[in-house]
């Protein structure tokens, strides 16, 4: 079945069963232009109840190909952390990467060699060896140099990256419309949430690169929400701050989230004082509900199906699992490592057509409570979002 599995000949965003970790790739132009975000790659299954998928095995073999090559035409960090970028050394060795995208955190990183995996490492050597180029060549950046770095940090001003050009450079509320050089500007939009600029010092978790991603198929469309690692305060400003700003207001809509550090509590659990008492915070909650568009939306726990809440425990958390149940439909709600079963799980694929937005669930064959499918997409129009939603307008 894994060897069987192919891209989706229309636009899609698919999550990979790959442990506890993120790998998701996005389909751009089928069969011409693929972005990643993240990457956990393991050569063989730690789990054989819950089976991993070698992911860069399957990317080399669905890829589009350039000059008989793989070819990815973007790689995204959120942040260099193991379960987040391991396999990359690998990914680099067999894939065509065009463009890469990352956050200031992964050059002042450097100063903390330990913290790093061996893949991080790799994935900082190659950023060193793409600045360099760029800046030896700012008008002449090819495919395979290029990156683009989001986030403020004072570290972009010192002698080895103030020549960056500013075209290589992003921060929060600006919205990127093309990928490789390739302008997408009817079809898509990564609109950029965080790092904020006074996150520069903070751990690697709350400086995760953060993105409202939409794709459009015509005047239909589906987005993602990608949070990285983040916790409840970060995220919370995600929101507090974009509201502010209400010709922003249309990037915190979402079809689909993928849970912030693999379904942590951290994202709605959180001891105001430290050694206090973790509080239930409901008002990101409300936010994640009030912009879940037609209040139809998807969460993504990329994780093993091993939800606990003991002392001191790793994510997947049940208490985030419960809260984030509480605020989608039944089903909703999916672990990557329980679709379509624990023992044999699949990618999930959410796809962006002519007809809108929709997930061929199969779990079910036709609408139910565990999938609607085609149904939610004609409950939707593929496109309208509820009344008192703030919409695109013009593109």
């Amino acid at each position: 079945m894994a060897d069987q599995f192919k891209l989706p000949n229309k636009k899609a965003v698919v999550f990979w069963p790959v442990g506890t970790g993120d790998s998701t790739t996005l389909v751009l132009k089928p069969g011409e232009l693929v972005m990643q975000i993240d990457l956990r790659h393991l050569e063989k299954a730690d789990d054989p109840e819950e089976p991993e998928w070698p992911i860069i095995d399957h990317l080399v073999r669905v890829l589009p190909k350039r000059n008989g090559r793989p070819y990815l035409a973007l790689f995204v960090l959120t942040h260099p952390d193991k379960d987040h970028i391991q396999g990359f050394a690998e990914l680099l060795k067999k894939v065509h990467i065009g463009e890469i995208w990352h956050t200031p955190k992964i050059f002042r990183d450097q100063s903390d060699e330990e913290s790093l995996c061996d893949d991080a490492k790799a994935f900082r050597k190659e950023a060193h060896r793409r600045r360099k180029a760029i800046i030896n060549r700012p008008n002449n950046i090819q495919s395979g140099d290029r990156l683009r770095v989001i986030g403020h940090d004072d570290i972009l001003g010192e002698d080895e990256y103030k020549d960056l050009p500013d075209s290589c450079k992003s921060r929060p509320a600006d919205k990127v419309r093309e990928v490789n050089g390739v302008p997408l500007p009817n079809e898509f939009c990564a609109f950029i949430h965080a790092p904020f600029k006074d996150d520069q010092a903070k751990d690697k978790n709350n400086t995760s690169l953060s993105l409202n991603i939409v794709i459009w198929e015509g005047d239909k469309y589906g987005q993602f929400f990608f949070f990285g690692d983040r916790e409840y305060p970060t995220i919370k400003r995600i929101f507090t701050t974009t509201e502010a700003h209400s010709k922003n207001r249309p990037y915190l809509n979402w079809d689909v989230i993928l849970c912030s550090h693999h379904c942590s509590k951290a994202v709605m659990y959180w001891q105001e004082v430290e050694d206090s008492k973790e509080v239930f915070k409901s008002d990101i909650m409300a936010f994640f509900e009030e912009y879940s568009r037609d209040k139809a939306g998807y969460i993504v726990s990329s994780s093993h199906s091993d939800f606990t809440d003991g002392e001191g425990d790793n994510p997947p958390h049940k208490r985030a699992r419960n809260r984030y149940e509480k605020i989608v439909k039944a089903g909703h709600f999916i672990c990557t490592h329980e679709y379509p079963a624990k023992k044999n799980p699949e990618p999930l694929v959410f796809t962006i057509g002519t007809d809108g937005f929709d997930f061929d669930d199969k779990r079910t064959k036709g609408p139910g409570p565990a999938g609607l499918g085609a149904a939610v997409t004609a409950a939707r129009g593929g496109t309208q979002p509820p009344s008192g939603q703030v919409t695109f307008g013009a593109l």
